[in-house]
């Protein structure tokens, strides 16, 4: 099947960068373009702190989009704030702004409740969306994805990530 444009919602787990690599090859073999889209889940209480700052969702959009252009997609892409109940709506509101062909996202298999009312954010994208969604397959291991520079070297020495640039002193 062949896409001009993908609408990729990104998170910030490791399930995201596998969605990543996912696009990449899904754009690449469609000469697709692809928008990146980030949503900064804010919580629905107010005493409750997001599980990001502003500018890591800018990070994450802007390491995103870099990695894609590397491997010859055009990209370009935004982080947006939203409540967390609204993220699947935004998605495919997003989609439809763009005009895109279809909406790549990542996995993070639910269990429980989750996962059987159907509350997920994939679940609800594929209820609320005309566009065909792909899902890119679960990673291994799905814990926060954070840059190279928060990585420590027991994280590369348990196979997470890469290792953190040496300091020079």
């Amino acid at each position: 099947m062949m896409w001009g444009r993908l609408l990729f919602g990104i998170d910030q787990f490791e399930s995201g960068q596998t969605a990543l690599r996912f696009a990449a090859g899904v754009a690449e073999a469609s000469k697709a373009d692809v928008r990146v889209l980030h949503l900064r889940e804010l919580p629905k209480w107010a005493r409750v702190p997001p599980l990001e700052t502003a500018a890591e969702a800018e990070q994450l959009v802007a390491e995103t989009v870099l990695s894609l252009r590397l491997v010859g997609v055009g990209a370009e892409g935004r982080a947006r704030p939203g409540r967390e109940d609204e993220v699947a709506v935004r998605i495919v509101e997003e989609s439809m702004f763009w005009e895109c062909d279809a909406i790549v996202l990542g996995s993070r298999r639910l269990h429980g409740f989750e996962r059987l009312s159907g509350r997920g954010v994939r679940e609800r994208v594929l209820r609320f969306s005309e566009l065909p969604v792909l899902v890119a397959p679960t990673p291994v291991i799905n814990g926060f994805h954070s840059p190279e520079r928060f990585r420590t070297h027991a994280d590369h020495a348990k196979g997470v990530g890469s290792p953190p640039p040496e300091r020079n002193s």
